[in-house]
């Protein structure tokens, strides 16, 4: 349960809102309702002004705690206004926990807690007119759900003028702050089709490239934060030439890439590191600078109050659009936080963004490793693309070879090599070996000493082997899948093997989506055993037009080797007298 916005308005009339930081006169920096350090973020520091709205959602965010501390003390079920008069009254003394107050509302005598309220009335033993008053409307929301009719005072600064606002004010200031992009669910980024703002893929920088970068940028990390366990790394315009217009670092999309660097590995993100538009004035963060980050709040001045995120902790240069380079070094932070983005847009004014269906992931992780390793910040080092090295590539160099001529024959050696992958296959195993070679000698051997008529051994023992059984004008091969296909494909084979080899060879020339088929030539041509392999890795990074034309390839590959063991029966029934080797 949180505290109601009238009850929220009840405890700011008991205080003065100042916008402007100031010293409470013991040193401590204030802002806001009473706001310091001590209670977290924002940290208030000379120069620091925040609105009304951040101020109230600071003190929602001040009252966190407290209310937590009313809800673990109170076991019985109570009413939103006896759970503001509760989180007021305890605000104010710090006895939830011990009280018998709460020991009589934990007891079901609701009455008798109303009536402990006034006793909480002195302040080093003397009773103060202040606490009386305020006891009693405490007593009255709790008891009847009477607010009263609070009047908050708002100073721009600490002496200056002020300013009554009323209950109904506060309600609607907040009831009409917009609602953000951020605030929007995670789903509906990629379930809405006019969000056009993410790359079709996370960011596949290898660890080790990263790792270079952070090695070669390491002295932007002052000393303290350089042997940290965990740092992150930004590439602006890491999609620079796949999003938006071609070579240009655009604005509101998540064309950006984060790194979580840590012992067991690196982590990557989709993410944003521009402001989402232009206008005069907007800050972008300048690259090559690192920035100290630690967990804390964004959005102060949301219409819910602020979020869990990452906050700036060390100064930072920005580049301001139209105005130039510009330093928070003298003029208190920037706050280039580090948060959720928005579903269709980006949500910056020059935070740095990650994906709202991201972002949940992105927070666990990096809350966990600083856990792990016992940091409270960490660095963020942001680079340019050009900064990060081009990564070296495991696909093979391949030279495309010039087009023979039509009536070129294929390489022998290349043919041989087809062969006798296509023998190791049909004896069950590969790549070809020694022994391939030795067995295809051997049937050679046999079929040029073998002679037949008619497809009938001269001796009766056995039918010729070079005779096909649907065919015996039809050679074994060529009558392998029937003599209807034996003759369709009698003396064609090879040509249409070859062509269609080189046809996929040279597609993706002219085709730069099919690119990765060039991949697989050079090993299919050294060995088809081979193919299978080569094609599923080659799998994973195409589309359907690639994988056409991987699998189009060995196919080839095979009728051509096909084409040329029919070659060879061919010419040896010639050797044998008993036919004219015709061409294929």
């Amino acid at each position: 349960m949180k505290t109601s916005v009238r009850g929220i308005c009840a405890m700011l009339a008991e205080e003065a809102i100042v916008l402007s930081a100031y010293n409470d006169g013991t040193g401590t920096m204030t802002v806001g309702a009473g706001h310091t350090a001590a209670a977290g973020p924002p940290v208030p520091r000379s120069g620091l002004t925040i609105t009304l709205t951040e101020a109230i959602n600071i003190f929602r965010t001040d009252l966190a705690k407290f209310e937590a501390q009313v809800q673990a003390a109170v076991r019985t079920p109570v009413a939103q206004h006896q759970f503001d008069a509760l989180v007021s009254w305890h605000f104010n003394t710090g006895a939830i926990s011990k009280a018998g107050l709460t020991q009589k509302l934990n007891a079901g005598d609701a009455v008798g807690a109303a009536a402990e309220f006034a006793r909480w009335n002195k302040s080093n033993g003397k009773v103060l007119d202040g606490l009386v008053a305020r006891r009693e409307r405490e007593a009255a929301m709790f008891a009847k759900g009477e607010y009263g009719s609070p009047k908050i005072r708002v100073l721009e600064s600490r002496g200056g003028p002020e300013e009554i606002f009323t209950a109904d004010q506060i309600e609607t200031l907040l009831g009409g702050a917009p609602n953000s992009e951020e605030e929007q669910t995670t789903e509906e980024l990629l379930a809405n089709p006019i969000s056009q703002l993410l790359p079709l893929n996370r960011p596949k920088q290898s660890a080790a490239l990263t790792n270079t970068v952070l090695q070669e940028f390491r002295n932007l990390i002052p000393e303290e934060g350089r042997d940290d366990a965990v740092t992150l790394v930004a590439v602006r315009g890491y999609y620079l030439n796949s999003m938006g217009k071609e070579s240009a670092n655009d604005r509101g999309v998540y064309d950006d890439a984060i790194f979580i660097v840590e012992p067991s590995g690196v982590h990557n993100f989709n993410a944003n590191t521009d402001p989402s538009r232009f206008g005069r004035g907007i800050a972008r963060l300048k690259p090559r600078q690192a920035i100290r980050y630690r967990p804390g709040l964004h959005g102060f001045g949301r219409k819910n109050g602020p979020y869990p995120a990452f906050r700036q902790d060390s100064d930072c240069t920005v580049i301001r659009d139209e105005t130039g380079e510009d330093t928070d070094s003298q003029d208190g932070r920037f706050w280039i936080n580090l948060h959720r983005g928005g579903v269709t847009s980006t949500s910056s004014l020059g935070c740095q963004t990650v994906p709202p269906h991201q972002w949940n992931e992105f927070k666990t992780l990096l809350d966990g490793l600083l856990k792990k390793h016992g940091q409270e910040t960490f660095y963020y080092l942001l680079v340019d693309q050009d900064d990060v090295p081009q990564e070296e590539t495991t696909m093979p160099v391949i030279t495309q070879p010039a087009p023979a001529p039509a009536t070129t024959e294929a390489n022998p050696a290349q043919l041989l090599q087809q062969i006798l992958a296509l023998a190791a296959m049909s004896r069950g195993h590969k790549p070809a070996n020694q022994g391939d070679m030795t067995w295809l000698v051997d049937v050679l051997r046999a079929l040029v000493t073998q002679p037949t008529i008619n497809g009938v051994v001269l001796n009766g023992a056995k039918p010729d082997p070079l005779a096909s059984v649907s065919d015996p004008d039809l050679t074994p091969v060529n009558g392998a899948l029937g003599k209807a296909l034996g003759n369709a494909l009698d003396g064609r084979k090879t040509a249409i093997g070859a062509i269609g080899m080189l046809a996929t060879t040279l597609l993706p020339i002219f085709f730069p989506q099919l690119a990765p088929v060039t991949a697989i030539a050079a090993p299919l041509i050294e060995g088809a055993a081979n193919a299978g392999a080569t094609a599923a890795a080659t799998h994973a990074g195409g589309g359907l037009g690639s994988e056409l034309v991987t699998a189009a390839f060995p196919v080839f590959a095979a009728i051509s080797g096909w084409g040329v063991m029919g070659k060879v029966e061919k010419w040896v029934r010639a050797l044998r007298g008993g036919l004219e080797a015709p061409a294929a």
